[in-house]
């Protein structure tokens, strides 16, 4: 019995051929190769099978009745395998494009102020690229998404300045550029002021985020101790929204990425600071094992800076 596994899918392809035109010069031309391989590969197929495909005169070429047999099932079974091939690439490409990052999920974790920063622009553009990638986002303290990118809950991280930071195993890269402006409530005596030196707050009320470890709080806490003063803390909430509303009412003065200010908040005015000093974010991943499609998103970033500064849209 022919094994099934050695049969040439091309030889059946040939076959076919000559059968159809029943003259060798014909079908090599029609194949676009000579006639001498073309008998070749048919008394190829003929031995494979142990049996006679053609009948050959001198003048004359007619199917055997196995050729007749065989010619009559072939078209199935090339259609079939055509169809078999199709699902093949279509398998391969899935391959293709997980290995290019170019198909998959990811999953972000991120600290809840990068939301109003360049994190959602910048997810947007990437799924613009790559319709075949999906997206989910994970709140968590920078203390928080170490731990998930280390357990590999998460696939990367976004906080705020992780440029400051040591992060054995992990490396970072710029996602946008921001920086820190006071928020301060409109009838303020500092509140018409163009812009302010963070050291002339040394007298005011804080209220402020808390001061995690690699938080947002610490970061501006220590700020504040750069510019010689301990901020005087009269409130700690642990949302900015709560933040926002106790600055409104005039509990106190804060500090925020000054993106915060493209929303509307009533009775707060977001004040300049010279100097600013930065809340840029950063896209912080596995400096050795990131996945394809972390490794897409951050080559997509590094195109469209082109070495300028990353402003969010």
């Amino acid at each position: 019995m022919p094994d099934p596994s050695r049969i040439n899918f091309r030889l059946l392809h040939y076959f076919r051929v000559v059968a159809e035109e029943m003259n060798f010069t014909q079908a090599a031309l029609r194949l676009n190769i000579s006639q001498p391989p073309l008998s070749k590969h048919i008394k190829e197929l003929e031995s494979q099978l142990g049996v006679e495909l053609f009948k050959r005169t001198t003048r004359t070429m007619a199917l055997t009745l196995a050729g007749r047999t065989l010619f009559h099932n072939v078209e199935m079974l090339l259609d079939q395998a055509g169809h078999a091939l199709n699902q093949a690439g279509h398998a391969l490409n899935q391959v293709q494009q997980l290995g290019r990052g170019e198909a998959g999920h990811m999953v972000v974790g991120m600290v809840g102020t990068s939301v109003w920063g360049g994190l959602i622009p910048a997810l947007k553009r990437f799924a613009g690229q790559t319709a075949n990638v999906t997206w989910a986002l994970n709140e968590l303290t920078p203390s928080q998404q170490i731990t998930a990118l280390q357990k590999r809950h998460i696939d990367m991280g976004v906080w705020r300045e992780a440029k400051e930071q040591v992060l054995p195993g992990l490396a970072s890269q710029l996602l946008a550029r921001e920086n820190i402006a006071l928020v301060l409530p409109q009838d303020h005596p500092l509140a018409q002021a163009e812009s302010l030196p963070l050291a002339a707050l040394r007298h005011e009320k804080f209220i402020v985020l808390p001061p995690h470890e690699a938080s947002l709080g610490l970061y501006l806490h220590n700020l504040c101790l750069q510019q010689g003063f301990k901020p005087d803390i009269a409130y700690q909430v642990n949302e900015p929204q709560t933040l926002m509303a106790l600055v409104a009412e005039g509990y106190g003065i804060t500090l925020l990425p000054d993106s915060y200010g493209r929303i509307p908040w009533p009775g707060v005015r977001f004040c300049p600071l010279q100097q600013a000093p930065s809340a840029d974010l950063y896209a912080i991943y596995h400096a050795d094992s990131a996945t394809p499609v972390v490794l897409a998103f951050l080559e997509m970033l590094r195109s469209a800076s082109q070495g300028k500064p990353i402003q969010p849209s």
